[in-house]
């Protein structure tokens, strides 16, 4: 079940002694909500101090300042208590676990004028440690050739990995996930059973396909029964489309980890892969034209070992929403490779001191994109968020109903305006009512022409035919992807339809589409809760996130600003690469 029933907390900062209920599933967004003062803080400080071998406060978090008191962690999991305290800590055995949290702080500076000394204060962001030692350059000890010739006769069927597997950083990250190589070493599990099926393979004659085909025939099944072979294989199954090729590669993987330099090779292709992704995520993000990047530096300088650290510019040269953003995801990718155990908590703590609602939704998406990883690879993430806000009066808080889990623990322009805005404004006129509410608000695969009675309301005349009226939104979210000048409200409308013209085109049944297209069916939201929940279909979480957009209420109200809210929100870089994800 992987249940985590409970948190219990001893003598941390503000918390003496409280048992928190928490009924957490894994891989389910999880909110702890408390006032400011009640203790939020001491659970981040508990997992925040935990050592390998014990629970290591630091002076200042001792509950009352009294480092008498003994300070215990106890997390509770299916019934199976797991327990830290200054002398051991059982909850390593079990879990991996990362607090993520505000990386500012104040900094004073004191200039002595002679009679008197100038204390000036400002705010810093400090630096994040991504990776505490940048492992050295190894390639793997891998030959073609020699691969080959340990197989024996029929070496030749096996595929050269060299110039495709071998580099791709994915393939290695899954890799190191997912696969125990000690289990390639081991002769009755593995080289006993694998060495009878090459011997066999070895007395078979012909080319390498007839070969192949013999191995398809009467070897396959007995390379699946390998077991350690057939979960490389799994994950082999992702990069190529063969199946006696995908064992074929797992073999020769399972021999190259057992070489000298394999684990070398592989810390140092999987920096690599890390070291990638901060550089295009950071550069995908930062809007504070810093040009915040990863670099290498010295440990010290007597040290020719080095870290890799993200550095941010001083706190008033960036905004709030930006430092805690840019923050978040570089800490969430350290939370990411810290994360090796089966069981994982990651502990978020306030890290939002400016909570706009497209900063909410940038948050929900890494989460959500860090769960999914975590349930490919059959495994389970406690995410929980600390805050003081109760997230029921979060408008955009959009994880989908059934996923987010809330525990309450006190209780346990120079813009030109939209000339699309007109749409809204006639919406409710009797001449087009009904038509454009099921045909321009909302996705139908039918064309309908109002091109007359379009024109009687001095809207433009294309609009009339809605499929028309789809490709001039389209239009306009493609200049707002690409940079260019846009209009917001035609991006709003073209959001709404595109999902729902991609879901549309899962279904296949005719009453089940009559019933998607119904009027009285006609949100958005409710079109894809009605897929999800009546007819079981699996619908990307960024459908639901992106309600931050479509879900805007698009009825007129003459003394409602439309667009400047929206605006900032398609400006929040997140939302935009959700966008984009979807018209790609």
């Amino acid at each position: 079940m992987n249940k985590l029933d409970s948190i219990e907390i001893e003598n941390i900062k503000g918390i003496g002694n409280k048992q928190f209920i928490v009924n957490l599933f894994p891989n389910k967004p999880s909110i702890f909500v408390a006032p400011n003062g009640f203790g939020k803080s001491s659970i981040a400080c508990g997992f925040e101090s935990l050592k390998p071998s014990k629970l290591e406060l630091d002076e200042k978090n001792y509950h009352l300042n009294n480092s008498g008191l003994v300070p215990k962690l106890v997390v509770t999991i299916d019934s199976n208590a797991y327990i830290a305290d200054n002398t051991s800590n059982s909850i390593s055995s079990k879990f991996d676990y990362f607090v993520v949290n505000s990386p500012l702080y104040a900094k004073c500076t004191k200039r002595n004028t002679g009679r008197f000394t100038a204390v000036s204060s400002s705010l810093e962001s400090e630096s994040i440690e991504l990776i505490a030692t940048i492992p050295d350059k190894v390639d793997f000890d891998y030959s073609a050739t020699a691969m080959s010739e340990k197989f024996g006769n029929n070496g030749k069927v096996l595929p050269n990995i060299k110039t495709n597997l071998l580099n791709s950083l994915d393939f290695w990250y899954l890799f190191s996930k997912k696969i125990d190589i000690s289990h390639y070493t081991k002769k009755l599990t593995f080289e006993n059973p694998l060495n009878l099926i090459i011997e066999r393979i070895n007395t078979q004659h012909g080319s390498s396909q007839v070969v192949k085909d013999y191995i398809f025939a009467s070897e396959l099944s007995n390379l699946s029964n390998i077991v350690p072979l057939k979960n490389l294989a799994e994950i082999i199954e992702k990069f190529v489309d063969i199946e006696v090729d995908r064992y074929l590669i797992a073999i020769e993987i399972a021999w190259l980890s057992q070489t000298g330099t394999f684990k070398k090779a592989l810390e140092y292709l999987l920096y690599t892969r890390d070291k990638l992704f901060y550089n295009e995520l950071l550069s995908a993000i930062d809007t504070t034209r810093h040009n915040i990047s990863v670099a290498e530096k010295k440990k010290s300088k007597s040290s020719s070992k080095k870290s890799l650290i993200i550095e941010f510019p001083s706190a008033d040269q960036m905004s709030n929403g930006q430092r805690d953003i840019l923050s978040f995801i570089a800490q969430i990718q350290k939370a990411r490779r810290a994360f090796n155990k089966q069981h994982c908590i990651l502990i978020i703590d306030e890290v939002f001191d400016y909570l706009d609602d497209a900063n909410l939704v940038a948050f929900q998406y890494y989460i959500t994109t860090l769960i999914e990883e975590f349930k490919m690879q059959d495994r389970f993430l406690y995410p929980t968020l600390l805050t003081h806000l109760d997230p029921a009066y979060f408008k955009h808080f959009s994880f989908n109903k059934h996923k987010l889990q809330i525990r309450y623990l006190a209780s346990s322009s120079t813009r030109a305006p939209s000339v699309f805005l007109k749409m809204v404004k006639h919406r409710d006129d009797s001449r087009i009512k009904d038509a454009v509410s099921k045909h321009h608000f909302h996705f139908h695969p039918d064309e309908i022409n109002l091109e007359i009675e379009f024109q009687s309301l001095v809207l433009k005349k294309v609009w009339g035919k809605s499929h028309s009226f789809y490709n001039e939104i389209y239009k306009e979210t493609r200049n707002y992807l690409q940079g260019n000048d846009y209009d917001a409200i035609a991006v709003l409308f073209a959001v709404r339809i595109k999902i729902e013209e991609i879901v549309f085109s899962l279904l296949m049944d005719s009453e089940h589409k009559r019933i998607f297209l119904d009027e009285k069916n006609n949100g958005t939201k409710y079109k894809l809760e009605y897929c999800v929940e009546e007819l079981g279909i699996s619908i990307p979480e960024t459908f639901f996130l992106l309600g931050l957009i479509y879900n805007d209420n698009l009825h007129w109200n003459g003394q409602r600003d439309y667009e400047t809210p929206l605006i900032s929100k398609l400006e929040n870089m997140t939302i935009k690469k959700m966008i984009q994800d979807i018209f790609s």
